[in-house]
């Protein structure tokens, strides 16, 4: 039983030692020592100055609730808003009654000629076309303006 011990002893210290051997650092040559120069500038060089860039708006759009609110602030005269999307593409509709006076003209013109695209651009999107609208009865219009998520390119 000793020399069982003894002899395992044995072998547990020559694999130890054939495995430092072969793993270990023993008879290996040392790593090499990067040589060089090393040349540092006395003064860094100044970088041309770059003015800061004005931070650019985020092109994501508003919540469909949140046009639909603004649309109906800045044009009162418009009924039944809603901004969806269908296979058309996304779109705010609205109603428009019949005019009631001069101003109410003159709104709902500027409206028609840019203001409602101005209105949704200040939103994060971009008009896709003009204005469309379709007459439902005497003087009573519905409108339709397509939209596309984000601001034109300009």
């Amino acid at each position: 039983m000793k020399q069982m011990r003894l002899l395992v002893a044995g072998a547990a210290l020559a694999a130890l030692a054939i495995g430092y051997g072969l793993l270990g650092k023993a008879g290996s040559a040392p790593p090499p020592v990067a040589q060089g120069v090393v040349a540092v500038s006395a003064r860094p060089e100044a970088a041309p100055r770059v003015p800061p860039l004005a931070a650019a708006p985020i092109a994501i759009g508003a919540a469909p609730a949140q046009v639909e609110t603004q649309v109906r602030l800045a044009y009162p005269l418009l009924r039944d808003v809603a901004f969806g999307c269908d296979a058309r593409g996304c779109a705010i509709t609205a109603t428009i009654p019949p005019p009631t006076d001069e101003a109410f003209l003159e709104k709902r013109q500027a409206m028609l000629l840019g203001g409602l695209a101005h209105t949704v651009e200040a939103l994060g999107y971009a008009a896709s076309g003009p204005v469309q609208m379709e007459e439902v009865s005497e003087n009573l219009f519905h409108i339709r303006l397509a939209v596309a998520q984000g601001r034109p390119r300009g």
